[in-house]
């Protein structure tokens, strides 16, 4: 699990038959009926991170990937990393658009830290579907 909060704002992507406002989702039965759905996701802040990169400093970013159900992930996204600012309780307030999520698929958050040679992993959380769809989720991950 992700040892820092992570504070995130997620709501199915609504189509043009599909009814949104910025509480809540109501899902159609064409929506619903749909094989997959795009997926929207604001990721908020994270507070209490660790200081990982102490030549390069701290430049924290969070991904987010479709877990299917055999295991594989096919769509990811990621929010650019803060530069500047509180580092170790970053404020991202970025959305993400996520491809082809059905159903039943968990999301899957890390936090990273961006360094000189690659990205340290600050920690990891799932989402599953149960809580988000149908209806929306905001809150926090620990």
């Amino acid at each position: 699990s992700i040892s820092a909060l992570l504070d995130l704002d997620l709501r199915l992507l609504c189509s043009k038959r599909t009814h949104c406002s910025t509480a809540s989702i109501e899902f159609s039965r064409q929506a619903m009926a749909s094989p997959s759905s795009k997926l929207k996701v604001h990721i908020v802040r994270a507070e209490g991170l660790q200081h990982m990169n102490h030549f390069t400093g701290d430049k924290p970013y969070v991904t987010c990937e479709i877990k299917r159900a055999d295991g594989k992930v096919e769509t990811k996204a990621e929010t650019k990393p803060v530069t500047e600012g509180d580092a170790l309780n970053p404020t991202w307030d970025e959305t993400l658009e996520l491809e082809s999520w059905s159903p039943g698929e968990t999301l899957e958050f890390a936090v990273y830290d961006k360094g000189l040679l690659g990205s340290k992993i600050e920690g990891k959380a799932l989402l599953p579907s149960e809580f988000f769809y149908p209806n929306a989720f905001q809150g926090v991950l620990a």
